[in-house]
């Protein structure tokens, strides 16, 4: 065991910035407890390991703001540790000791993430003025996030929260397509944010000026959907008491969005396809056709190729649309953009919910961004963050007030249990059949095989109830 020593007393001179969580980590007992002692005085929470392996421990069970670790540990090397926190624990700032006080090992601490050190002996004083400067950049690394934010959304006319290099260029190609137009279809799996690109293109449009009129033709019964896209005159059929612009010719001018276009029927297909082509619509009981200028967006979860292969989609009216296409990736190929995601998603729901703001446990954001966003995506994990708002009773959203789906161990995991695992799967499976009717229990309930008292106890052991399938989360 080394000797390393402390020099000058320092208690009693409270520093400036106080209340930061620290993980101290040294093998040497009395410097170990010397260091808890006086940071606790300071008004920091502390905890103390005598080895790497402990830390990672502590690491798993807790999020610290700041590590504070010996390079040279007795079982992990303390830049191997270095290097386990920086991967795992991305928030949590890391300040190194050594008493060799070497420039390669202070170097190699620097270029593994460090972001600072101290040469053994020092005084209570440095350790003091490191602490304050470390807890100083951690509240400016935070404001700059939250104006970084403000920023963005009160210049960037496309409000998409995103880090990853698959959501700027689909920004970039978003600006290109708005400048035309053309007809345009958007891709992508439910809860990727369609609606949220269609209101980009059309602001950034030559027709912004004009009205973006949103139908999901999903939502709308076969036997309606004709009036509720061309309008009806009166009396065209029983109950038409009034007259029905429809939505082609209210978008005059501007853009129609016409969502989940692979659930339009196919004896309304002919009549879609010939207004996108003669730009004229002839309304339910009209004997004159009304011209329309109007840009169509559509944008679908399913592939169209597909249902036109099997005849439940026309090949020409998918050219028509299909001009253009911009295609949205999902969140689980995007992880990158969960942790801004989150942040967006948290002080919105404190805002929306009156509650002060909250932090994010370093294991919550693992656990987030392992998890196989399949089906939900960003309207999902919406959901999961309104969720855990909800419940979180401290100042900082931890494990267990994300769903049970999120208290197993992730993937990277070496359990075994079968019962996570099957309780994953159901959550999983359940989620992915409520997201595909919109919520209603009884459909999915028909789809599932059960009853819908079965479906909702199910939906209460898994912490489902509370969910809104049915609402855009991404904003």
């Amino acid at each position: 065991m080394r000797s390393a020593t402390l020099t000058g007393s320092g208690q009693g001179d409270k520093g400036t910035t106080v209340g930061e969580s620290i993980l101290i980590v040294e093998d040497e007992e009395t410097l170990r407890k010397n260091l808890a002692t006086f940071l606790a005085r300071e008004g920091h929470s502390t905890a103390s390991a005598a080895s790497g392996t402990e830390a990672m421990d502590h690491l798993a069970r807790q999020s610290f703001d700041i590590v504070v670790t010996d390079i040279q540990l007795g079982d992990l090397d303390g830049l191997d540790l270095l290097k386990r926190v920086h991967s795992e624990a991305p928030n949590t700032v890391v300040l190194m000791m050594t008493a060799y006080g070497s420039v390669n090992s202070a170097i190699e601490a620097f270029r593994n993430g460090a972001h600072d050190y101290l040469l053994k002996p020092f005084s209570l004083q440095e350790l003091r003025q490191k602490i304050n400067n470390i807890a100083e950049y951690r509240k400016l690394i935070r404001e700059n996030v939250i104006l970084r934010h403000e920023i963005q959304c009160q210049h960037d006319d496309f409000h998409m929260v995103a880090e990853s290099k698959a959501i700027y260029g689909l920004k970039r190609l978003v600006r290109k397509v708005a400048a035309s137009r053309s007809n345009l279809l958007i891709t992508g799996e439910s809860g990727t944010g369609k609606e949220l690109v269609s209101r980009a293109i059309h602001s950034l449009s030559p027709n912004s000026d004009g009205l973006l009129v949103a139908l999901n033709v999903a939502a709308i019964p076969d036997t309606l959907i004709e009036s509720y896209l061309f309008g009806h005159e009166r009396g065209a059929f029983t109950g038409a008491e009034r007259e029905r612009c429809g939505a082609f010719r209210k978008a005059k001018g501007g853009t129609l969005f016409l969502d989940e276009i692979g659930e339009l029927p196919l004896h309304i297909q002919p009549k879609l396809l010939r207004a996108l082509e003669e730009k004229e619509i002839t309304p339910v009981g009209a004997d004159t056709p009304v011209k329309v200028d109007t840009r169509i967006i559509t944008a679908t979860h399913r592939d169209l190729e597909q249902m036109v292969e099997e005849g439940g989609f026309r090949q020409d009216l998918l050219l028509r649309i299909n001009v253009l296409t911009v295609h949205i990736p999902p969140l689980r190929e995007r992880v990158e953009d969960i942790p801004p995601l989150v942040t967006h998603f948290v002080k919105r729901f404190c805002l929306e919910l009156k509650k002060p703001r909250l932090h994010v446990d370093n294991q919550v954001m693992r656990r987030l961004m392992s998890y196989h966003w399949r089906k939900g995506n960003v309207r999902e994990l919406s959901n999961v963050i309104e969720r855990a708002v909800i419940l979180c009773e401290g100042d900082t959203i931890r494990v267990e007030d994300l769903p049970d789906v999120f208290q197993a161990p992730g993937p990277g995991s070496t359990t075994t249990d079968l019962r996570n695992a099957v309780k994953q799967f159901e959550y999983r499976h359940i989620a992915s059949v409520l997201e595909s009717v919109d919520g209603n229990r009884e459909l999915a309930a028909h789809a599932l095989g059960i009853s819908p008292a079965t479906l909702y106890r199910h939906m209460e052991r898994l912490r489902l109830a509370g969910y809104n399938f049915g609402t855009a989360a991404n904003s």
